[in-house]
């Protein structure tokens, strides 16, 4: 997905074309079907619909956003939003769409574009509230409705990539929107609506008929959780589900039941850098010379990954292209264990034992894996022990503000970036201020800063000269590229694309 293309999108005051490459539906019936997912869903709420978990249920099914981006050519396709256009340097005016409804029957409008927007900046009319999608909008914006169908938000820095960031605000009902608590009974206006939900067993959803789109064939959905990835594939063999997400390769059938997409997933590590043994960036350099990619990521993954040494996909802007070729930080154990002693004589305390912070479900055979990483961070002399989790104190050890009592971590991150614009990975993963961050470099939040406010080749180059930086600081380690599996059953039909990772639309699937 090239940025250039996004460009024209973005400028353009959004050209009237829906969502390209979904087959043409069938006629409405009674069926439902079951998706077997690996991780529990944590939160409803139209602002948390980042994380993958949350988003596989309720994105493009229960919530819709103003903006889309197109599966099929990367491009920033209108949804609730007709069009749109920057009226000057820090305003942009949105035309909504007419007629749409929200579940509970009232108007979708301005003022509920305007609330879901604001929602996300938080502030003291949401006290306590966490929005997951908060770093979504980097820098604080107002949103405002002008009348019922035109949406005006004002940045307060040059922002022209806002449509784009705007494709991750769900919209949900204006009521909903103004209380600080968390939504438990989402109310969107996408093509299905919430029914129940029992924790720690399903999730029902049911065909919205007052839908402003096309009627999506199948009728009812239910979501089920199964963390064995064989326990998910059985189940569609047997017929106890027809969608089963992230199973694994020796899971995987012969025939077209078996789809496969990539989504720009790259799993990397993230080393502490404030604490040792990985203050010193030769230590950081030496976990990649370490690790015996080409071997163990084969070994391991099969189909469903390949080595991988960046922290972002080919298809993001700060992709840089022949830094995999040129054999930067490949493996090399004596070079690794060369950096560690130089590290060690002037001082640093290398011996220091840490955790590799990880999930059960990080992966298909992810455990595996990091076992083998492990290993391998051993075999030079570091002292890495596995610390496995669930992914609610998983990601504890992922945000900022990080306790002083917390070990040394080097976490383990399965990073996706669908968007193609580095501006939704690098402000929280890599400056001195992203919640997600784990180090602090001045020059990178130079470069980082600069890139935001940048448009077209300016603003690839700056975000590349960041990941320059940033992976000769070892500051992010990449490790394998992750290629998707979804398992369908008998008469199913789904075509992946690289957004399936995110949202599976079930309007997307058919029933022969």
């Amino acid at each position: 997905m090239k940025l250039g293309i996004l460009w024209s999108a973005v400028a353009i005051a959004g050209a009237a074309t829906m969502l390209s490459g979904t087959p043409a539906r069938a006629e409405k019936s009674d069926k439902g079907i079951t998706v077997v997912l690996a991780v529990e869903l944590d939160s409803l709420d139209p602002c948390d619909t980042q994380p993958a978990q949350n988003a596989n249920v309720v994105r493009g099914n229960i919530f819709e956003s103003l903006t889309h981006v197109s599966p099929v050519n990367g491009k920033v396709e209108p949804l609730l939003a007709d069009s749109w256009k920057q009226t000057s340097d820090k305003t942009w005016e949105f035309k909504l769409k007419k007629g749409v409804k929200f579940h509970d029957g009232t108007d979708f409008n301005a003022a509920a574009a305007a609330a879901n927007i604001m929602r996300t900046q938080g502030g003291s009319n949401f006290p306590g509230l966490a929005c997951l999608n908060s770093g979504q909008i980097p820098t604080p914006v107002t949103a405002e409705a002008v009348d019922d169908l035109t949406l005006k938000v004002t940045t307060t820095v040059v922002d022209p990539i806002l449509p784009l960031r705007l494709s991750y605000v769900d919209i949900g009902d204006l009521v909903s929107q103004t209380k600080p608590e968390k939504v438990v009974n989402p109310v969107g206006t996408g093509p299905y609506k919430f029914v129940s939900r029992k924790q720690g067993d399903a999730v029902k959803l049911t065909r919205f008929d007052g839908y402003w789109g096309t009627a999506p064939q199948i009728k009812d959905v239910t979501y089920i959780v199964r963390k064995e990835a064989s326990v998910r594939a059985s189940m569609v063999e047997t017929g106890e589900a027809q969608i089963a997400l992230s199973i694994q390769a020796q899971d995987a059938t012969d025939d077209d039941r078996t789809v496969t997409f990539k989504d720009n997933r790259i799993f990397v590590m993230r080393p502490m850098t404030f604490k040792e043994p990985f203050k010193d960036p030769r230590v950081r350099q030496a976990l990649s010379y370490a690790i015996d990619r080409d071997t163990i990521v084969p070994a391991i993954l099969g189909i469903t990954g390949a080595p991988y040494y960046q922290m972002l996909g080919p298809q993001v802007n700060a992709y840089i292209p022949d830094y995999d070729a040129s054999g930067a930080m490949k493996y090399d154990p004596a070079k690794a264990k060369e950096l560690i002693a130089a590290a060690k004589a002037d001082g640093h305390a290398v011996d220091t034992p840490f955790d590799i912070v990880t999930r059960p479900d990080i992966l298909p055979d992810g455990g595996e894996l990091v076992q083998a990483i492990a290993q391998n961070l051993r075999e030079v002399g570091l002292q890495a022990n596995i610390k496995s989790m669930e992914n609610t104190a998983w990601r504890e050890f992922l945000r900022q503000p990080f306790p002083p009592e917390q070990p040394p971590t080097l976490q383990m991150i399965s990073h996706d970036n669908t968007s193609g614009d580095a501006s939704f990975s690098f402000p929280k993963y890599i400056t001195c201020k992203g919640i997600n961050s784990a180090i602090c470099n001045p020059e990178i939040d130079k470069l980082v800063a600069a890139a935001d406010v940048a448009a077209g080749d300016e603003r690839d180059q700056l975000y590349r000269k960041a990941a320059e930086i940033l992976y000769k600081d070892g500051g992010f380690i990449g490790i394998a590229e992750q290629i998707r599996l979804i398992m369908l059953g008998e008469g199913v039909n789904y075509k992946a694309n690289p957004l399936s990772g995110l949202e599976v639309r079930i309007a997307d699937v058919q029933l022969n």
